[in-house]
């Protein structure tokens, strides 16, 4: 946690939950499990109790801890930022209280000169949520509670009104993490299905080619309609959520708003084709939704750079299979190498995130609080 950040798409993050476990492709290498390795390691005691996801000589346990000292944290940052919210685990675990989740809300409904952002693998859990009247309600109550504790109403700034006269919060960002198109496929209708001012995905680490077109086009808007009609109670009579702010009156809109892609970093790192990157900057374009290019990772194409004799190579196919090579060669059939790319292991830094010549740092446009 920290106010400032190395993620290239955010200024701050803000740990409430520490610890989590695999649930998809993109767990496989995690970051947040080799930061606390590497924090549990640390001799410094107050650095290394939060990281209780590990037990004592490193070994991960995916324990989930709430670190409940750290809610108001962001009322305490008067300059606007971007913060991401939980990079160190999924604020929709199994094992994060419904209550817990609301609190965060709440003070996030506290602070509305931030944006926070927040991106899960938990779809599922987050759309039932999000979308529930008992969870709006468990919010408001959230939010009076902690302006009574903290002493919020009497401080400088004007008090925010209540969450249920501003739902969906309109400085919150909800995403999900599609790192191939089968995930795609599940994750992002029920993203459209979950009431939010901002709705965006993270293709990071990407590991395949994704089609995007369902759900940055007009049909796709449209079809998100009909299945959010059906879940939010708007087709029973009206939505869960007086006044209505589920986007129920903006079929023509892209309800999908941002696109961050990256490859993988670490010491196991997958690598990714820049086709695949170039693939979903296209579609973006097209559609007039924000991209943002994160990182290429580990791996790049031999022509990009000139490598040492050393870097390690291999072949990388369009698909995603990747054949190490050794002494110039295959080391799994087909032994030649056909319409794949020979691509080296130069490291994070190196590899950059310059693609076809600039970075592309796009992000939506803001969101206007609700009157």
């Amino acid at each position: 946690m920290s106010d400032g950040t190395g993620i290239e798409w955010t200024d701050a993050t803000w740990n409430v939950v520490i610890g989590c476990d695999k649930v998809s492709d993109g767990c496989t290498n995690c970051y947040a499990i080799r930061t606390a390795h590497r924090m549990q390691g640390n001799p410094n005691p107050k650095v290394r109790e939060p990281y209780a996801g590990t037990e004592s000589g490193g070994e991960w346990t995916g324990r989930v801890n709430l670190v409940e000292d750290r809610l108001t944290l962001p009322l305490r940052w008067k300059r606007p930022r971007r913060i991401f919210v939980n990079a160190q685990s999924d604020l929709f675990h199994d094992s994060v209280p419904d209550e817990f989740i609301a609190q965060v809300w709440g003070v996030m409904a506290w602070a509305p000169w931030h944006t926070f952002q927040i991106l899960t693998k938990r779809h599922a859990r987050m759309r039932s949520l999000i979308s529930s009247r008992e969870f709006l309600s468990m919010v408001d109550d959230a939010w009076y509670a902690a302006g009574k504790r903290y002493e919020l109403d009497k401080r400088w700034w004007q008090s925010p009104g209540h969450p249920y006269d501003r739902w969906p919060l309109p400085n919150v960002w909800l995403g999900v993490s599609t790192e191939n198109q089968m995930w795609a496929d599940i994750r992002i209708p029920a993203l459209l299905g979950t009431p939010a001012a901002v709705r965006f995905i993270s293709a990071e680490p990407l590991l395949g080619p994704i089609d995007l077109a369902p759900w940055l086009s007009k049909n796709g808007a449209q079809r998100a309609y009909r299945h959010h009609h059906t879940t939010c109670g708007a087709g029973q009579g009206g939505c869960y959520h007086p006044p209505c702010r589920c986007d129920c009156h903006r079929l023509g809109d892209n309800l999908l708003r941002w696109v961050i892609t990256g490859g993988e970093s670490g010491h196991n790192a997958r690598p990714a084709h820049l086709d695949w990157f170039r693939s979903i900057r296209d579609q973006c374009r097209s559609a007039e939704v924000a991209y943002l290019h994160k990182q290429h990772g580990e791996w790049v194409p031999e022509s990009m750079l000139l490598h040492g004799a050393n870097a390690p190579a291999a072949f990388l196919s369009t698909r995603g299979q990747v054949r190490p090579l050794f002494d110039g060669k295959p080391a799994a059939p087909p032994m030649a190498r056909g319409d794949d790319m020979t691509i080296r292991r130069v490291g994070k830094h190196l590899a950059g995130r310059h693609l076809d010549g600039r970075t592309w740092d796009g992000y939506p446009e803001a969101v206007v609080a609700h009157a």
